[in-house]
């Protein structure tokens, strides 16, 4: 999401002061307008996986830079985004997942695809406030036993296709979190304009600061 005009490129919006996200830092290809809300939208619901290889290499070439100012041991384990079973069933595929393959593939940096589960099945979150989406998140998520000890101490990226008011990827977050992983960064393909009432305005992409502190 583009600052406002006149802002500071090197110092984070006033709103990701007053709300900081969970998660560390956001990096956000796209702003989610036409074109890409169209292409996103045949990737997640047209039965259209191909785009993800075109939608993903936008993203790593988004994240490449930053990654390039980082030591090896710094570089992060990639995370997609989960579905519930019941979505994964329906849909075929998951669209983060491939979107993660891509930039993970382009970047040469290591995916854990199945580290994080999706243990309850929510509805759509289209139309909810942040605050109805935290709640309807809440607990859905779960860090399977065999990935903790690759997961603890280090840094993560969590992958998904669009951030809206970042409730999901903050949920997602703090199960990492309890999991033991020392940072999170979340990549995303686009970032949807800002809503209009600052309560709403939670889980900002803080994506003119750096990848890694």
């Amino acid at each position: 999401m583009s600052l406002p005009a006149g802002h500071p490129t090197d110092e984070p919006c006033t709103l990701c002061e007053d709300y900081p996200p969970e998660f560390d830092r956001a990096v956000a290809a796209l702003d989610y307008v036409a074109p890409w809300t169209t292409l996103i939208g045949r990737l997640k619901f047209d039965e259209e996986p191909a785009l993800a290889r075109m939608l993903g290499g936008l993203l790593a070439q988004r994240v490449a830079p930053g990654l390039q100012r980082l030591r090896p041991a710094e570089r992060p384990l990639v995370i997609p985004a989960p579905l519930s079973a019941q979505r994964l069933q329906e849909r075929g595929y998951n669209q983060a997942e491939l979107l993660a393959r891509t930039a993970t593939q382009a970047l040469r940096v290591p995916m854990l695809p199945d580290a994080l589960v999706r243990v309850r099945h929510t509805e759509r979150l289209m139309g909810l406030t942040a605050d109805e989406r935290r709640q309807a998140i809440r607990g859905a998520y779960a860090v399977r036993d065999r990935a903790l000890p690759r997961l603890r101490g280090r840094h993560v990226a969590l992958v998904d296709d669009v951030m809206t008011t970042g409730a999901t990827l903050e949920e997602m977050t703090r199960t990492l979190q309890d999991a033991g992983v020392r940072s999170v960064s979340v990549w995303v393909v686009a970032r949807t304009p800002a809503p209009e009432r600052p309560q709403e305005r939670e889980g900002l992409s803080r994506s003119s600061r750096p990848l890694a502190r």
